[in-house]
Parts: C-alpha cells; structure tokens; sequence
C-alpha cells in the first residue's frame, strides 16, 4: 500500500513537473476573461446591496437626528419660567430627568428621548447651585440636553436657553 502511494504521488509530481517545465506555465487569456467576466456579473450586487446598506443608515442617523431636535424645539418652545420651574422641580441637578419634557416610561416609544434642565452660570462654566433673587430671573440660564437614553449623553444635543433671549 505504501509502495502505490508513493507511486501515485509520485506521478502526480512528475506531471506537475512536466506542466511547469513545458511552455503551459500559466492561464490562458480565454481563463482570465472568464474569471473576469465573472468577477464582474458577481461584483454588481454585491455592491449594490452594499450602497443600500449604506443609504439606509445613513437614512436612519438622520431620522434620529432630526428626532432630538424637534424635542429640543418642543422644549425650548416653552417660556423661561416653565423651564426654570421644571429644573427646579427635578432637583436642579446635572443628571436628573425632566418627567415632563421626556418621552414616557411605559413602553409605547421604542427610543426614549431624555431631557435634562439646570441652572447654569455662564461665568463660571459650572452647574449653578444657589438660585438667583426674583427680581433677576430673567437672568438665569438654564443648561438644556436632550439624548436617546439608549445612547446616553454622549450624543446629546445641548444649548442654553435664557430669559433674555
């Protein structure tokens, strides 16, 4: 059994040899415009599923996109004394959740957009923890982000919204 084996491969060496020592060294030019042809016939779907795939999520980011900044809108449509009520309300922390201004809790949106208010002071660029006296409400600056809570705050879109703009 051996001695066939060794036979066997043998010969197959030996025709190996002989192709690569003969002048049909390499492909032919029929071979390679097959291959190419082919190539070409298989690469056409193949990429127009790849600009689709592209497209949608592409689509999809923007949809998104659009989707915080209509609820930035919704929020920063109300006056300056509701937003500062609502900071108020929520504890007038950095990562506390306005209940009112948010996407509900109960399901029914798939993506939950959070929105976060606090009084901000802009000198100092730092959460601002002391209100300001009645009479100078219009001057107090409230820190407004909105973000997909599956996303967290990273992808938040943030502004300032004051009483005397």
């Amino acid at each position: 059994m051996k001695k066939r084996a060794w036979s066997l491969g043998m010969a197959t060496f030996k025709s190996v040899m002989h192709r690569i020592n003969s002048n049909q060294a390499g492909f032919s030019y029929v071979e390679v415009l097959v291959s190419v042809v082919l190539l070409a016939i298989l690469l056409v779907p193949a990429l127009q599923a790849l600009n689709t795939g592209i497209l949608s999520n592409e689509n999809n980011l923007l949809a998104r996109q659009l989707n915080l900044r209509n609820k930035m809108e919704e929020v920063l449509s109300k006056t300056h004394l509701v937003l500062l009520t609502e900071a108020e309300s929520t504890g007038n922390s950095t990562t506390s959740i306005s209940a009112v201004f948010s996407d509900p809790n109960d399901g029914s949106v798939p993506d939950r957009r959070l929105v976060n208010l606090y009084r901000f002071d802009p000198v100092h660029n730092h959460h601002k923890t002391k209100p300001t006296k009645v009479g100078e409400l219009h001057e107090e600056v409230i820190h407004v982000s909105v973000y997909y809570e599956s996303e967290g705050t990273g992808s938040a879109l943030v502004t300032l919204a004051g009483g005397w703009w």
